[in-house]
């Protein structure tokens, strides 16, 4: 196929096809002969067609259509084909097809208003969606959202838990922040899948009861399950546009949101959540319980240096500007089970012989007396 004419060429080998020029508009031949133009520079219509084995007439209407994209030109007489260079061509052919898209998008809003308007009762504001077509809801919500994903995590899951969408959705600079129950944690490989969605951008906390399940794409619609449990003959979930029921939906994420601990997702399985260690608690536990540094430092065998460092650190985890605002916070985040302990004379004498009450009422080994950090383990 090249200038000589011969069809034997080493360049005719095939050119595995990819999808990316497909996803532009072109055909599977339409692409193969683009490829195999740009291979050889350029070649007639036989030495075409019996590359593709082909009719002339099927090459021809390819051929044509290429054409008309820009992506081929035709040269002398007889005609030869010649590819366009694919720098510029393609970048074309992307930003036309880029206006179609949008487009479409403007009819898809034009139709969805008139879908509303067709009828005057709460039939638009809810809609009742079954089985199968439950996850396939879920999947053109996300693939619809422009600027933020909201969710509670709770298994059971009526798709794959991995959530394959998720990465997707951050790659297009989506915002998503999701809520997950204490069990979702217990899915095997669930850390290392929290690790891949926040390096990705994802923020995401972890709430001792999420009410729930439920995804809420730009604010403006949700998707939450009847039969959360997996209870009843079939799947039941209800999709709600913009009502005064989404509005509530938004509230009680906000709130659960603003309750829920962080989840720490660079740390170990053993430590998920971005939570004081056994020393911290301890040192939140007398911090409450109003003993000044100096006696916290004694209590814990630890330097003053060491024992402020680890507040400092609290602060910044709590995102508390005052040692009051810290104390608030731990209660808040159930860093502080039960009741704290009384202030206790022995604490602020110095005498490390006499095990204090603070110290009997917190569980835990003693730390050693060196001048350790107090990072997690």
């Amino acid at each position: 196929m090249a200038a000589n004419g011969h069809t034997n060429h080493p360049a005719l080998e095939t050119i595995a096809p990819g999808a990316d020029l497909r996803a532009a508009g072109l055909g599977e031949l339409e692409e193969r002969l683009y490829r195999t133009l740009l291979r050889v520079r350029q070649g007639s219509l036989s030495e075409l067609a019996a590359f593709a084995g082909c009719s002339p007439a099927i090459t021809r209407r390819a051929l044509h259509r290429l054409e008309s994209l820009g992506l081929v030109n035709r040269q002398g007489t007889p005609s030869r084909f010649v590819p366009a260079a694919p720098d510029t061509a393609i970048e074309a052919l992307i930003l036309r097809r880029q206006e179609e898209l949008e487009r479409c998008r403007l009819t898809a809003a034009a139709l969805a208003a008139e879908y509303r308007n067709a009828t005057s009762d709460t039939a638009d504001l809810v809609e009742l969606v079954k089985g199968e077509s439950i996850f396939q809801r879920y999947v053109q919500l996300l693939m619809s959202a422009r600027s933020e994903v909201l969710m509670f995590d709770k298994p059971p899951y009526i798709g794959p838990a991995d959530n394959p969408l998720e990465l997707e959705v951050l790659a297009r600079g989506i915002s998503w922040r999701a809520i997950y129950a204490q069990e979702a944690l217990e899915i095997p490989d669930r850390i290392a899948q929290l690790r891949a969605w926040h390096a990705a951008g994802e923020r995401a906390r972890l709430a001792a009861n999420v009410p729930l399940k439920l995804v809420l794409v730009d604010r403006k619609t949700a998707l939450l399950p009847l039969t959360p449990d997996g209870h009843g003959a079939e799947n039941t979930a209800i999709l709600v546009h913009p009502s005064s029921l989404l509005t509530t939906l938004l509230m009680l994420f906000d709130t659960v949101w603003e309750r829920a601990l962080p989840l720490d997702a660079g740390s170990g399985p053993e430590r998920a959540v971005d939570e004081p260690a056994a020393e911290d608690r301890m040192l939140l536990q007398m911090l409450t319980a109003g003993l000044k540094d100096q006696a916290i430092a004694r209590q814990l065998d630890v330097s003053l240096r060491t024992a402020r460092r680890r507040l400092a650190q609290l602060m910044i985890t709590a995102g508390a500007t005052s040692r009051f605002q810290l104390a608030l916070a731990a209660v808040r985040r159930g860093w502080l089970p039960g009741e704290p302990p009384s202030v206790m004379s022995p604490a602020t004498t110095g005498s490390r012989g006499t095990q204090s009450a603070a110290a009997r009422t917190i569980p835990g080994p003693r730390p050693a007396a060196d001048d350790r950090s107090g990072a997690r383990s």
